[in-house]
C-alpha cells in the first residue's frame, strides 16, 4: 500500500494545536512524499523513475499492461538463454545490465528482422552504424545476425552514447531517435532530463518499453499490481491531498 506521509505541519492542518504554536515553513512542502519501498522503487540503470508524477505513472502503467499478454510471456521463456549471453558482454563495455532487454523491444530477439529503413539483426543496427563498429554487412554476410558479435558492437555504441550524453535514459532515447536528434532537442529546450524533454511519441514511449520488459522479467508481482491495481489512482488521490495541504500551509503562513 502507498503510505502518505505528511510531515511536521500535519498537526496544524488537523487542528490539534494552534497554528501560532507550530513553525510552518514553505520548505516543508518538499517533505510531503509518497513512501513506498516497492511500488515506486523502479529505476533504469540506477536512475530513478519519477513515478510520483502522475503523467509518468500513467505512461508506465499503460506500457506494463501492453506487455501483459501471452505472446510476450512466451518470448520471456524462449529468450532467457540469449539474455544470459548478452549481459557479460555489455558489462565488458561498462554498459548497465538493464540494456540487455533492449533487443526484445527492438527485434523481439529475432535476428532475421529488418526494418523498412534497413536496420537489422538483434539490436536493429543500421548498416553504416554496424560497419563503423567493426561488423561485416554485405550480400553474403551480416554480423548483425550474430548475437555475440552484434552485442559487442552494441556495447561499444552504447558506451559512446553515454560519453556524449551522460545519462543512461538519454542514451536509450538516442538509441531510438539518434544522438544528433536528442542533442538538438536538449539544446533547443535547454533541458537534460529525459522525462522533461518534449520528444516524438515513439521516443517518449521508448524508456517505458524497456522498463516494462525489465520489470516483467525481474519483478512480475510488482508488475501485476501496476497493471491491475489502482496505483495510479492512489497517486492521483495523494496529489489532491497534497494540493489541499499547500493551500492550508499558505493560509497558515499568511495568518501567522
Amino acid at each position: 500500500m502507498i503510505r502518505l506521509i505528511f510531515m511536521a505541519f500535519s498537526i496544524a492542518i488537523m487542528g490539534e494545536s494552534p497554528v501560532s504554536e507550530v513553525e510552518v515553513e514553505k520548505k516543508e512542502l518538499k517533505e510531503i512524499t509518497i513512501i513506498d519501498s516497492d511500488l515506486l522503487a523502479i529505476d533504469f540503470c540506477g536512475e530513478a523513475i519519477p513515478l510520483s508524477e502522475l503523467r509518468i505513472a500513467e505512461r508506465y502503467q499503460n506500457m506494463i499492461r501492453n506487455y501483459d499478454n501471452p505472446t510476450f510471456r512466451k518470448l520471456m521463456t524462449t529468450t532467457k538463454k540469449r539474455i544470459k549471453v548478452i549481459e557479460p558482454i555489455l558489462k565488458k563495455y561498462g554498459v548497465p545490465a538493464d540494456f540487455k532487454y533492449l533487443p526484445l523491444i527492438e527485434s523481439a530477439m529475432n535476428h532475421d528482422v529488418t526494418s523498412h529503413r534497413g536496420a537489422g539483426g538483434y539490436w536493429q543496427l543500421m548498416p553504416s552504424t554496424a560497419k563503423s563498429l567493426g561488423l561485416v554487412v554485405n550480400e553474403t554476410r551480416d554480423d548483425r545476425k550474430n548475437l555475440v558479435k552484434s552485442t559487442h558492437a552494441a556495447g561499444k555504441y552504447l558506451r559512446g552514447l553515454y560519453k556524449q550524453l551522460g545519462s543512461w535514459t538519454l542514451v536509450a532515447a538516442a538509441y531510438n531517435a539518434g544522438p544528433t536528434h536528442i542533442l538538438n532537442k536538449m539544446d533547443a529546450q535547454n533541458r537534460d532530463d529525459y522525462f522533461k524533454l518534449r520528444l516524438n511519441s515513439e521516443t517518449t514511449r521508448y524508456i517505458y518499453k524497456i522498463l516494462a520488459v525489465k520489470e516483467w522479467f525481474s519483478n512480475p508481482e510488482r508488475s501485476r499490481e501496476w497493471g491491475s491495481g489502482n496505483v495510479v489512482g492512489r497517486i492521483a488521490d495523494f496529489k489532491t491531498e497534497q494540493k489541499k495541504a499547500e493551500i492550508q500551509l499558505a493560509k497558515a503562513t499568511s495568518d501567522s
